[in-house]
């Protein structure tokens, strides 16, 4: 026994209960013996085959409730075997079969649906139960647990746990659409409180559910999901790839809007990693398919990415025009339309009016920017619209070190831990460089909290290939070591900062590159390298009609 046992004190159990149900085993006073010659022979190899055995000398009655039991999970509800059985009239003597078997055990405290639950004492056990039987057997009860949830959960389930065993079941029935239809439902509530990994596990599953069917706009409608969550979270390839197939499906339908609204989604995607030249030929994409379509809100988010994008690239003016015009969209509408689109309206106003305020701070309308960013975090915030509102925190973080050094660190604590709550490692690496700015700036936690923000924003940049932002938190790490004495380390990350930033041409990101290298050649005496770049620190200001002085107060806005 313990040589075939092998050290598992489980799979001894099992292998002692088995010969002595078998009669291989007999007890004589407080001793044991063997009856048969060679024990050996009749212990099976696996601890699976064990189990199994076991199950097999049930009766066939009381195996096929153990088997229905199994489908339903580890743990089970005596209400809800009863709606799935197919002998419930002897539901009561089989589980009390199954107690005395220990196959299964009563557990103390409530199910979910009844007053008495049950258990199987391994969970090994329940699973070579269900592993063992046949598919067709297995996708009909699981049915049959599916449509007995309803019943049990009501027409319009909301809990989390409700949605989540209703999709699992159902999906592993013959009724797999609904079942994905559940399992997108459990996402969507978990993608509510910000259970991201959660959420794509349920997306997954969902899409997993509905295999190589065709298109359907369920289908498209999970994959674009798992596409917008992707992308945060640093996977941008699965992004990609869900946005690409998505496309083709709403182009095939000539879904203008739709395939409007993914081009726009696929622009910003290109647009974080550098690629702003792809990334405007699907703006303008997705704007030729808007032209003349009815679809304000849609128009808004294209508009607004266009106000974005034209910041980035340095003219603060048309960015502020662009940022008005989505503003004036969400104003045209229709209560009954502003009603039927919920909290888009809300992200798409919050985003517009963080793009407008960077615009004016760069315009020297610094005041009127800060009112801006808090009005946008408001919204935000108020329709729990978390990642907008960091977006407002990194800007106005910087906004307030104009007014109020101390208050800016803590908007860049208080939107770190929000960006962190939701997992969007990008926008913690946003405000951990704009967190390394303000303590190094105003106080003297730069070794201990400075240095170290700007260095994990770096190591974020690079894990998600960031290159827009990647510049921001070299610079600042940059400017550290050369206030500190040390301008070889100064220099190496300034030119390797400038390296990216000329990728994308940034005028923000240019000109610290420009100035830093200048004021170190300078303090080493090399004249020549100096005026050089301090050359092209004053054109880049003249070309995009920038104040030198504002991109050293202001250094980062997004």
């Amino acid at each position: 026994i313990l040589e075939r046992a092998g050290g598992n004190p489980l799979f001894v159990e099992e292998i002692v209960r088995g010969l002595i149900d078998r009669g291989v085993l007999m007890r004589e006073g407080q001793r044991w013996r063997t009856v048969a010659g060679e024990v050996a022979t009749d212990i099976p190899a696996t601890i699976q085959a064990m189990l199994l055995a076991r199950v097999d000398r049930l009766p066939q009655e009381v195996r096929r409730l153990a088997q229905e039991a199994a489908v339903i999970g580890p743990r089970f509800d005596a209400t809800l075997l009863k709606a799935v059985t197919s002998d419930p009239g002897r539901l009561e003597a089989g589980c009390e079969l199954l107690c005395d078997a220990e196959i299964i055990e009563e557990v103390a405290g409530s199910g979910s649906v009844s007053s008495q639950s049950y258990r199987f004492t391994q969970t090994l056990l329940q699973d070579v139960i269900y592993q063992n039987m046949l598919l067709q057997r297995r996708t009909d009860i699981h049915g049959r647990v599916g449509a007995a949830l309803e019943q049990l959960c009501g027409d319009k389930p909301e809990r989390l746990e409700d949605l989540t065993v209703l999709g699992h079941h159902f999906a592993q029935s013959a009724e797999r659409e609904k079942g994905a239809h559940y399992l997108q439902a459990a996402g969507d509530r978990a993608r509510m409180i910000y259970a991201n990994d959660d959420a794509l596990r349920f997306y997954e599953r969902a899409l997993t559910a509905l295999g190589a069917i065709r298109q359907t706009p369920l289908k498209l409608a999970i994959a674009e999901r798992i596409a917008d969550l992707s992308g945060p979270a640093g996977r941008r390839e699965i992004a990609h790839h869900h946005y690409e197939t998505v496309l083709q499906a709403y182009r095939e339908s000539a879904d203008r809007v739709a395939s409007a609204r993914v081009l726009r989604k696929i622009g910003r995607l290109l647009w974080d990693v550098g690629k702003r030249d792809n990334a405007e030929s699907r703006y303008a994409e997705a704007a030729a398919l808007l032209d003349g379509a009815d679809a304000p809100i849609e128009q808004a988010h294209l508009w607004q990415e266009r106000g974005r994008q034209a910041f980035r690239s340095g003219d603060h003016a048309l960015a502020a025009k662009w940022a008005d015009a989505a503003l004036d969209c969400v104003r045209s509408l229709t209560p009954e339309h502003v009603s039927e689109v919920g909290c888009d309206a809300t992200l798409v106003t919050a985003e517009a009016l963080n793009t407008k305020a960077v615009a004016l701070a760069r315009l020297g309308r610094n005041r009127e920017a800060v009112r801006q960013v808090e009005r946008s975090i408001e919204l935000a915030e108020a329709a729990g619209l978390l990642g907008a509102a960091c977006r407002g925190y990194t800007n106005l973080g910087v906004l307030y070190t104009t007014i109020d050094p101390a208050q800016a660190m803590e908007v860049c604590r208080r939107g770190l831990e929000v960006a962190r709550h939701i997992g969007d490692l990008g926008l913690q690496a946003r405000l951990l460089a704009n967190l390394a700015v303000a303590c190094c700036t105003f106080t003297d936690r730069c070794p201990t909290e400075g240095v170290p923000a700007a260095e994990k924003a770096i190591e974020i940049d690079r894990a998600l290939d960031q290159r827009e932002h990647l510049p921001v938190p070299l610079i600042v790490l940059a400017q550290i070591h050369q206030c500190n004495g040390r301008p070889e380390l100064a220099a190496g990350l300034f030119q390797e900062a400038l390296d990216v930033a000329r990728e994308t041409g940034e005028p923000q990101l240019l000109f610290p590159c420009y100035d830093g290298l200048a004021t170190l050649n300078l303090d080493l005496d090399n004249l020549a390298e100096a005026e050089r770049y301090f050359s092209l620190a004053q054109d880049i200001c003249a070309q995009h009609g920038l104040d030198p002085e504002a991109l050293v107060v202001l250094p980062f806005l997004d």
